[in-house]
């Protein structure tokens, strides 16, 4: 069972990348590519690279200092650089080595450290949730005859109600909500208040918006357009699908996602000169996107790698089976 959980997400995520194959021609996701303005896309990506890597350290730091652990920002830089070169094999893995490195440099139990995690890892959620929900009231998304704009709604709706129940509860003197309460990884969680959400959110607030720049920037740089309202309403719609535990950190799901919400609203006088469909040169730019945040974290965990002991991230037998955080960096 542990083999096939582990080798289902990604073959399920090697038959997304068929199906669309099959569907769009790969010498087509060739041609699409070759419209790419590479002086324009590189430090374009390098630059965002860098906004989410350090905006990404700062929150952990801060975060990691409010409930009660000095971990500065400086020691993170090249932590969170490993961190992401395990990210690209397994984010659970590379969550668990992060959280072993903390207690062996700081005495953080794991779970504290992996409660730290989910924690931001919420925030995170609730920050798209809340963008779709956003997005939803400008636009009307239709699949297979129903409204997902209206859905998003709901589902907002529900989210922030659960929000809002569970946090009540966690301050009840109950006897099961004492007994999580004293778990260390719900510490985070039972030590939280409304403020810090509201806090930790106006810290991560820098990524999301940077997120949705960065694909609004992204087309352009292909000689495209998409409104920035419609980046608005559909990329949180792309992300809510990546965070479903189908594949490794959404892939293949969050490009098939963005070609079905995005390639609808692509325009440009490129359709007109070449034989490139929206369709075709979204999922190149999804293709190329991943692969240039992909060779970024990889350079950047190697380097890391030679300033941290590897020695420090290795988690023994005994710790393999940590809790995990579904993935939401981007």
């Amino acid at each position: 069972m542990k083999w096939v959980k582990n080798i289902l997400p990604w073959a399920v995520a090697v038959g997304i990348f068929a199906y669309l194959f099959r569907i769009y021609e790969p010498h087509q996701i060739w041609a699409a590519l070759s419209y790419v303005n590479l002086s324009i896309f590189v430090p374009f990506t390098f630059v965002y690279f860098l906004i989410v890597y350090f905006a990404d350290i700062f929150v952990l730091s801060t975060v990691f200092k409010r409930f009660g652990h000095n971990v500065s920002v400086k020691e993170l830089i090249p932590v969170r650089g490993v961190t992401y070169l395990l990210m690209i094999l397994n984010y659970a893995a590379s969550q668990g080595a992060f959280a072993y490195y903390l207690k062996k440099t700081h005495k953080i139990p794991i779970a504290e450290a992996l409660s730290t995690f989910f924690f931001v890892a919420l925030v995170d959620l609730y920050w798209i949730v809340t963008l779709a929900f956003i997005g939803s009231f400008f636009q009307n998304v239709i699949v297979e005859g129903y409204n997902v704009s209206t859905l998003v709604k709901f589902l907002a709706v529900g989210a922030y109600g659960a929000f809002f129940v569970s946090h009540y509860f966690w301050n009840r003197p109950w006897r099961p909500i004492r007994w999580l309460r004293s778990k260390s990884l719900f510490k985070t969680f039972a030590e939280a208040s409304l403020k810090d959400y509201l806090w930790i959110a106006s810290l991560r607030t820098p990524i999301h918006c940077t997120i949705l720049v960065a694909f609004y920037i992204l087309i352009q740089t292909f000689n495209a357009y998409i409104p920035f309202i419609k980046i608005l309403g559909n990329v949180p719609l792309v992300f809510l699908v990546g965070v479903l535990p189908i594949t490794p950190g959404g892939l293949g799901t969050t490009n098939a996602a963005m070609v079905y919400l995005l390639a609808p609203h692509t325009s440009g006088p490129l359709f007109q000169m070449s034989g490139v469909t929206p369709a075709e040169l979204i999922l190149a730019a999804s293709l190329l996107w991943m692969f240039a945040n992909y060779l970024f974290k990889i350079i950047t965990g190697m380097i890391c790698l030679k300033k941290v002991s590897r020695d420090l991230f290795h988690v023994p037998e005994e710790g393999q089976n940590l809790p995990s955080v579904d993935t939401l960096a981007p």
